[in-house]
């Protein structure tokens, strides 16, 4: 299956491949409307506008830093997620995107290994029954997922940081695979480098998502990038991780369309010759 993941309404809407995935949030701040039809993307604590008009709702390491752009390591602003208030507004837009169909999830975890430890998460930790951190906001996270399906009648899917060893996305955002797994329908790495010159990290990295994911349910996407590339090297790319994905999805502006419409056209020319091998 390839889809398309796009915030431009008209290219939404041109059938270039099986699905669109549609940007109605973004991890600046800014919103548009919801698009019926699509797979509507909600980013739950990317929020570089709510970090800067409202710094003290921002993810805090263990060295007073703040999850913002300007913090090393950050491209944007990261609200925490034990915020009661805010996690309560993104249930709302969650709600809101679920009843015009599927959802996926951005920016779903904790903004790196050492958050947060401000003293809201300080407090509920110290009062859980958990004796490590990890375990603490890995049940955080999972408990927001768990209320999240609840919200989305068709399907969840949540996109997972590009690490697929063992623990890691547990041990740096707090999300677990495995624990989520049961309330989400599918799973979405973003691989996405422009150009693509070299493409043995692509294959490794969907080759371990898809070692670690095997025994679940959730199907696998892998998210690629159309940009400053042509359709016979995005096409090469798509090939070489194909065998460890359920879909492909390609993030797609108005100037690289007709790459992406090339590009499926060619991988489905060919579908039948692998057919008949």
């Amino acid at each position: 299956m390839y889809d398309v993941l796009t915030d431009d309404r008209d290219l939404a809407r041109a059938d270039i491949g099986d699905r669109t995935h549609f940007f109605a949030e973004y991890v600046d701040g800014r919103s548009q409307a919801l698009l019926e039809g699509a797979i509507n993307s909600v980013a739950c604590w990317g929020d570089t506008a709510t970090v800067r008009d409202e710094p003290d709702r921002a993810a805090v390491d263990d060295d007073g830093t703040r999850a913002t752009p300007d913090a090393e390591g950050h491209h944007w602003g990261t609200v925490c997620p034990t915020d009661p208030d805010y996690r309560a507004g993104v249930l709302e837009r969650i709600d809101r995107a679920g009843a015009v169909g599927d959802v996926r999830l951005t920016t779903l975890g904790f903004p790196g290994g050492s958050f947060c430890r401000c003293d809201r998460c300080e407090r509920r930790f110290d009062a859980s029954e958990f004796e490590g951190r990890d375990a603490w906001r890995t049940d955080v996270i999972t408990g927001f997922v768990a209320e999240a399906a609840t919200r989305v009648e068709d399907d969840l899917i949540a996109t997972l940081y590009p690490d697929p060893y063992p623990g890691n996305l547990r041990e740096r955002a707090g999300i677990d695979p495995r624990a989520i797994a049961a309330r989400v329908d599918g799973f979405l790495v973003p691989l996405c480098g422009p150009g693509y010159e070299t493409t043995y990290w692509v294959e490794s990295l969907a080759r371990g998502f898809a070692g670690e994911l095997e025994d679940l349910e959730a199907s696998l996407a892998i998210q690629l990038s159309a940009a400053e590339i042509d359709a016979d090297r995005l096409a090469g790319v798509t090939r070489r991780i194909e065998p460890h994905a359920d879909s492909i999805v390609y993030g797609t502006y108005p100037d690289d369309a007709e790459t992406v419409r090339e590009t499926i056209r060619t991988l489905r020319e060919d579908e039948p010759a692998v057919a008949a091998d």
